[in-house]
């Protein structure tokens, strides 16, 4: 039936659907998807699952847990989403694609099983919802000790939350605003969204929470009759950040480690690393395999992720990439590019998908920016149609809060001439889907 990955992309576009309230259709969708995993044996409940949701960090963090339980001589699948630069992301295997030719196999084999739930009480599946699907029996297929999941979006109704086992692992990241015309304006309803993730009986871990975000998550927990483990702030100590690395002291528990180096820059990874730490510790005392001190440190120090403050070093200048996409995570890396570059201000390239809070984004970018280049983004290959806040809206805004180095170039060519042109170092933000145009034409 399909011959190449191309193929399969355009049979996954007719699936995209062409609104919001058909992406995310709450909780009529969870049962749409558990539909079709029916269809497939429900492989998602054969599967030890660490799921991950948050508005800032989920990705970094789903990314270091994975990273560390290959290390330690598991087969591990990884979910990310969305991918950035190859589908193949959202269905890792020990950190590395499929082969063109297991993908199409995979799929071929899960094909009629979208295509019968066409006739189905529930309908048409989504893109999102049958990546969802070849995921979880990517995984099961290929025989993984743990899947580690990142969330699409919220938590609840999400098409990944199909897991009834009570021995799935929820892990929350920074919680805050975004996505509140689908998650709720306050942030008790955001969390609420995201925190039900906890299975029945389950385990949950995360960070320390603003009071209101902690009491919501403490709540759904109690619910679900699980358990709640928290890492405090005081469990990383002894940070420090530079334009190589960053570095810090950890202690959790039973759990003790001196001076672990990342390869991820940021104070907000270490936020991430401490969940990641946390995660592995609480896995290898309930499924009783030995945490392997060197294993972890090596592992950590050497962790790069594409889109997360990666510097790409040149003579003229860095390259800054990095897909903060709302107003957290823009704060986490704009504080964390002040703390490693304290004294210098960069020529940012930005855009901004619609429905974002691009003026408050621009609020916290103008202070380190000599310049801002404004560019956009039309992507039609991931889940759904996303457009770019218009670029006559973004210079209005700039303009208006008094800055006026700012020019508009809409061809991404022409923005990575103009990238390895300029003399000045760049920061490139706002969008994944954005990060993900400019790697393609960088490389």
């Amino acid at each position: 039936m399909f011959s190449s990955i191309r193929q399969i992309e355009d049979y996954l576009q007719t699936l995209i659907p062409d609104s919001s309230q058909l992406r995310f259709p709450g909780e009529e969708g969870i049962k749409r998807t558990k539909e079709f995993l029916k269809l497939l044996d429900s492989p998602q409940n054969k599967l030890k699952i660490i799921h991950i949701a948050g508005t800032s960090g989920k990705g970094s963090t789903s990314f270091m847990i994975s990273n560390l339980l290959a290390a330690h001589g598991f087969t591990v699948g990884l979910s990310l989403s969305p991918h950035l630069l190859d589908m193949r992301e959202r269905f890792e295997i020990n950190n590395h694609l499929i082969s063109p030719q297991k993908f199409i196999n995979y799929f071929e084999e899960i094909a009629p099983s979208i295509e019968k739930m066409i006739s189905s009480q529930y309908g048409k599946i989504t893109y999102f919802e049958a990546l969802v699907g070849m995921t979880y029996y990517t995984f099961f297929k290929e025989k993984v000790d743990y899947a580690v999941v990142e969330t699409g979006l919220g938590g609840e109704f999400d098409g990944t939350n199909t897991v009834d086992r009570t021995d799935k692992l929820a892990v929350l990241s920074r919680i805050g605003f975004d996505h509140m015309k689908i998650l709720g304006t306050t942030l008790p309803e955001i969390t609420h969204q995201k925190a039900m993730i906890c299975a029945m009986r389950g385990d949950l871990i995360t960070i320390n929470q603003y009071p209101s975000v902690y009491e919501e998550i403490k709540k759904v927990v109690d619910k679900k009759k699980g358990h709640l483990l928290i890492v405090k702030k005081n469990a990383t100590k002894n940070i420090t950040l530079t334009q190589e690395n960053t570095t810090l002291s950890f202690k959790w528990n039973s759990m003790a480690f001196k001076n672990i180096t990342l390869g991820l820059l940021g104070g907000h990874q270490v936020q991430n690393a401490s969940l990641a730490l946390a995660a592995l510790g609480h896995l290898s005392k309930r499924d009783k395999f030995t945490l392997k001190i060197d294993t972890v440190v090596s592992t950590l120090r050497t962790l790069r992720f594409k889109g997360r403050f990666d510097i790409i070093s040149r003579k003229n200048g860095q390259i800054i990439l990095d897909g903060a996409h709302n107003v957290p995570k823009m704060k986490a890396f704009l504080k964390a590019l002040k703390k490693i570059y304290p004294d210098k201000k960069f020529t940012f390239i930005i855009a901004f998908k619609k429905g974002k809070e691009y003026k408050k984004m621009l609020q916290l970018i103008i202070p380190y920016a000599i310049k801002i280049v404004v560019t956009h983004i039309f992507s039609e290959s991931q889940d759904l149609q996303h457009f770019s806040v218009s670029a006559k809206a973004i210079v209005d805004e700039v303009s208006r809060l008094g800055f006026y180095q700012v020019t508009t170039v809409s061809n991404i060519k022409d923005i990575v001439r103009m990238i390895r042109m300029d003399a000045s170092s760049c920061v490139i933000t706002g969008s994944l889907y954005l990060l993900g145009d400019i790697y393609t034409e960088l490389e």
